[in-house]
C-alpha cells in the first residue's frame, strides 16, 4: 500500500504564486541528501543527481522522474520509501515538506531552470535569487582582462562583475560559489572561465558566455574551494587546484566535462600555470613544490624547483617555459620549465633569478603581455614592480589597506591593476603612482555618508 501524505503538504507548493525552481530547491536537496551515493566517481545503481539532465536520465532503475507523474516517479517513490529501500539509504528521511517540493515540481512539468549544466559533488550555495546588495567593498580575489582590454571581471560575493577599466559596471553574473579565487578570459574573448567554491563545502568552475551573459556550465566537484582557474594557451582546457584534497583538475571548456585528475601533490594545491604549448602544467601548493605534469596523461614529470618553503603563487612568462613562483619564504622565484642537465640531490639548476624578500608572505604574482616587468603581492606592505630580465626593482606601490590577493597587468602594458582587502582596484603606472582606483561591485552607502 502506498504511503499518502497530507493533501497540504503535497499541494502546498502547486498551490504557491511561483511554479518550484529545480536549481532552487529541487538541486540543493539532491547535493545534500542524495549525491553522496549518486555522484561521480561513486555513482551507485547508474544514478547521477548533481544536475538534471543526469536526472532525467536516472539509472538501472529506470528514468528519475516522468513529468506530470509524480506518483509513478522513481526519485518520489524512494524518497517517500514506496520503494524499496528508502532513501536516502541508512540516513534522515527527506521531511514530507521538502517531498512534497518534488511531488509539485514534477506535477507542473518537471521544468529545467539551472543556468547551466551542473555537474560532480559539494554542497555549494543556490545561486542568489536577486541582485547581492553590499553594504562595503567585497575583497577582491580575482582579476582579468579580455584581449582588447575593455572589459574587466572581478571577484565578487557569488558573482563576478563585469566592468570596464574606468570603473563603469557592465554585467553582473551570480553563481553558486560563495567566492572566486581565479577568472580567465579565452583568447578570443567569448568565454569567461571562474575558478571557486565555498569553504569547506565544495569546489566549482564556472564557464561563462560573456556577450549573453549566460552561464555554459557549472562544474562542482570537491570538498573544499577550487584556486587557480589557469586555462590552456587555445582556451580549450582550464586547470584548477582542488585545495584540501590536494588534487588538480582538468576541465574541457567547450564539453564542461572534467577530464583528468592530478593527484601528484601532498598537501593543498593552490595555482596552475600550462606551458606555452599547452602540453605540460606546473602546479604549487603546501608541500612547497612546483610540479610539472603532463596534460594528455597526467603523469608526473618531476619538481621544477628546490623544495624550500609552501607555495601560493605561479605564473608562467607569456612567450617562454618559464614560471614564477612564490609563497611563504617571501621570495619570488624564477624557474625553467626544462632541466638543463639531470636531476640531482638538492639540484636548483632550473632557477634563473632570485629575486629580493617581500613584505610578508607571497599571496599573488605577474607577468607583463611583453614578459619585460613582473609584479609581485604579499599580505602586508607594498605590491612590487621588477624588470624580470635584470631582476632590477622598478616601482613600488602602495596606498591599498590590508593584503592584496589579486594582480594583473593591463594588456598595453602601461598599468598594473591591484585587489585585495579593502575592495579598491587600483591602476598603477610604472612608476607605482595611483592612476585611478574604484570600486566594482556596487555599494549602498547609509544614510549620511
Amino acid at each position: 500500500m502506498r504511503r499518502t501524505l497530507p493533501a497540504i503538504l503535497i499541494f502546498a507548493a502547486a498551490a504557491a504564486a511561483e511554479p518550484v525552481s529545480f536549481s532552487k530547491q529541487i538541486l540543493p536537496v539532491l547535493l545534500k541528501q542524495c549525491a553522496g551515493c549518486h555522484q561521480h566517481p561513486n555513482v551507485q545503481s547508474g544514478l547521477t543527481v548533481t544536475s538534471y539532465e543526469a536526472l532525467s536520465k536516472g539509472g538501472i532503475k529506470g528514468p528519475g522522474f516522468l513529468a506530470g507523474k509524480p506518483g509513478d516517479s522513481s526519485v518520489v517513490r524512494y524518497l517517500t520509501g514506496e520503494a524499496k529501500p528508502r532513501m536516502p539509504l541508512g540516513g534522515k528521511p527527506v521531511p514530507d515538506e521538502q517531498i512534497a517540493l518534488f511531488r509539485a515540481w514534477i506535477q507542473e512539468g518537471a521544468k529545467d531552470d539551472s543556468q547551466g549544466a551542473v555537474s560532480g559533488t559539494g554542497s555549494l550555495s543556490a545561486v542568489p535569487d536577486k541582485p547581492i546588495s553590499y553594504k562595503a567593498a567585497p575583497l577582491v580575489t580575482a582579476i582579468a582582462f579580455d584581449p582588447s582590454g575593455s572589459t574587466m571581471a572581478v571577484s565578487g560575493y557569488h558573482e563576478i562583475l563585469l566592468t570596464s577599466p574606468e570603473g563603469k559596471l557592465l554585467g553582473r553574473l551570480p553563481g553558486r560559489s560563495m567566492r572566486i579565487h581565479g577568472l580567465a578570459f579565452t583568447p578570443d574573448g567569448k568565454t569567461l572561465v571562474a575558478a571557486g567554491g565555498d569553504p569547506a563545502r565544495g569546489g566549482e568552475v564556472q564557464i561563462w558566455d560573456v556577450a549573453a551573459r549566460k552561464q555554459r556550465a557549472s562544474i562542482a566537484n570537491g570538498p573544499d574551494t577550487f584556486f587557480g582557474g589557469a586555462l590552456s594557451p587555445d582556451g580549450k582546457l582550464v586547470a584548477a587546484g582542488g585545495g584540501s584534497d590536494k588534487s588538480v583538475r582538468l576541465i574541457d571548456v567547450e564539453s564542461g566535462k572534467e577530464i583528468r585528475r592530478l593527484d601528484h601533490h601532498e598537501d593543498w594545491v593552490f595555482q596552475t600555470a600550462f606551458g606555452v604549448d599547452g602540453k605540460r602544467l606546473v602546479t604549487v601548493g603546501r608541500d612547497r613544490a612546483a610540479k610539472l605534469s603532463d596534460v594528455a596523461t597526467g603523469r608526473f614529470i618531476e619538481n621544477v624547483n628546490l623544495l624550500r618553503e609552501a607555495l601560493t603563487a605561479v605564473v608562467r612568462h607569456p612567450k617562454r617555459d618559464w614560471v614564477l613562483v612564490g609563497g611563504s619564504e617571501r621570495i619570488p622565484y624564477l624557474y625553467r620549465m626544462d632541466r638543463p642537465r639531470a636531476m640531482r640531490i638538492a639540484d636548483d639548476s632550473t632557477l634563473i633569478r632570485k629575486f629580493e624578500r617581500q613584505d610578508g608572505p607571497i599571496t599573488a604574482l605577474a607577468f607583463s603581455a611583453d614578459g619585460a616587468r613582473i609584479a609581485a603581492a604579499a599580505e602586508v606592505g607594498d605590491v612590487r614592480i621588477y624588470n624580470a630580465e635584470t631582476g632590477d626593482l622598478v616601482a613600488r606601490c602602495s596606498g591599498h589597506q590590508g593584503g592584496i590577493y589579486a594582480l594583473r597587468f593591463t594588456p598595453d602594458g602601461a598599468h598594473l591593476v591591484t585587489g585585495g582587502f579593502d575592495g579598491k582596484l587600483r591602476f598603477h603606472d610604472m612608476t607605482g603612482k595611483i592612476a585611478r582606483e574604484f570600486v566594482a561591485a556596487p555599494v549602498e552607502l547609509s544614510r549620511g555618508n
